[in-house]
């Protein structure tokens, strides 16, 4: 019986699936490596971090690597999903495209939010302007920035996730390719539970989620998407 979304016809017809997938493997070969990029500058900028109460804290270059990083991220999460609706069967394109709209969407929040701070943010004087400062820093729950940038990660990434997970059907390579999926929005939307309850602990789940579950995801669509494996 030929699965619900069964690819394997697609992937082997046409120019434009073979494009199709081309951008797919290279879009989610290149979100999966900033992936692991971005944990390495983060863990560098820790240990290189001024002293103080923060451990935390990141200060540039290393906080304006990580959100270059994360704007370029967002472009390559786009043609990624962009690539899984266009290959994507039927019956499964109203959840490809459900995912694409909500990957645009976290796209353009936590582009907005990382641009504004990487410009506007740090021509503000703290000392002059301390609220509009605060407003755009990332460093300390609550601010505008942060819980724009948390509805992007944990809501909109995650639930893109989860959508584009059924596009992905059959067993073997394209199973580990949808449960990674599914592991990875479903650690985001758990997450996403942490500033509604006011409990950021619980934030550390979305972190897990698009830090560590996404890159690993990421990296087995791309060899999903590579010419040696097939769509089922």
């Amino acid at each position: 019986m030929r699965p619900v979304c069964d690819l394997s016809d697609r992937a082997q017809s046409g120019e434009q699936t073979r494009m199709d997938r081309r951008v797919g493997l290279w879009s989610a070969a290149s979100a999966a490596t900033m992936g692991l990029v971005y944990v390495f500058v983060g863990l560098l900028g820790v240990v290189a971090r001024p002293p103080g109460p923060d451990p935390l804290r990141l200060v540039d270059p290393y906080l304006a690597i990580l959100e270059i990083l994360i704007i370029l991220s967002a472009v390559a999460l786009i043609m990624m999903m962009a690539a899984v609706h266009a290959c994507a069967a039927p019956e499964c394109k109203t959840l490809a495209m459900a995912s694409l709209s909500f990957i645009i969407s976290f796209a353009v929040l936590t582009c907005s939010v990382h641009f504004a701070s990487l410009t506007v943010g740090r021509k503000i004087d703290p000392t002059v302007s301390p609220l509009i400062a605060h407003e755009l820093s990332f460093e300390k729950w609550p601010t505008m920035a942060l819980s724009l940038d948390l509805l992007a990660w944990d809501f909109f990434l995650g639930m893109g996730l989860v959508c584009a997970a059924p596009a992905i059907q059959g067993k073997g390579p394209a199973g580990r390719v949808r449960v990674s999926m599914i592991v990875s929005g479903v650690l985001c939307l758990v997450g996403f539970l942490g500033p509604v309850l006011g409990r950021m602990e619980i934030q550390f789940l979305g972190i897990a989620g698009y830090a560590f579950a996404l890159p690993v995801a990421c990296f087995l669509l791309a060899k999903h998407f590579s010419p040696h494996d097939e769509m089922v």
